[in-house]
C-alpha cells in the first residue's frame, strides 16, 4: 500500500526533527524534510497488461512462449481469464506463464 505524499512529507519532518541537534535552526530541518521528500519519487507505472490475442489458449500461448525463447516441454493446461483476457499455461516441466499483449510490443509471456 502507498502512503501519501502528504504522509511521506510529515515523516520525514518528524524524523528529522528527532534526528535534529538542538543548536540547528528550524530552517535546517526543514531544508533536510524538503531534501528527503524531493528524494522520495513515485514508482513509475507498470506496462498495462492488455488481452492475450484472440484464439484457442493452449495454441497461442504454446506459440507466444516459443518466440519468446522461454523453456517450455509442452502446455500441460491453458486458461483465459475472465478478468483481463490474459492467459494462465502451465507447462508440463511445472513452468507458468502468463501470456498478454504490451502496446508496442505485441504479445509476451512472462514467467509466474
Amino acid at each position: 500500500m502507498k502512503a501519501p505524499a502528504t504522509t511521506v512529507l510529515a515523516l520525514s519532518l518528524i524524523l528529522a526533527a528527532c534526528n535534529s541537534k538542538p543548536e540547528e535552526p528550524a530552517d535546517a530541518v526543514t531544508e533536510t524534510a524538503q531534501t528527503t521528500a524531493n528524494m522520495t519519487a513515485p514508482a513509475a507505472p507498470a506496462a498495462a497488461m492488455k488481452p492475450a490475442p484472440e484464439g484457442l489458449p493452449s495454441r497461442i500461448a504454446r506459440e507466444v512462449i516459443t518466440a519468446s525463447g522461454q523453456k517450455c516441454d509442452g502446455i500441460a493446461k491453458a486458461e483465459r481469464q475472465a478478468s483481463d483476457g490474459t492467459i494462465v499455461a502451465n507447462c508440463t516441466g511445472g513452468e507458468t506463464y502468463r501470456i498478454y499483449t504490451e502496446e508496442g510490443k505485441g504479445p509476451l509471456a512472462s514467467a509466474m
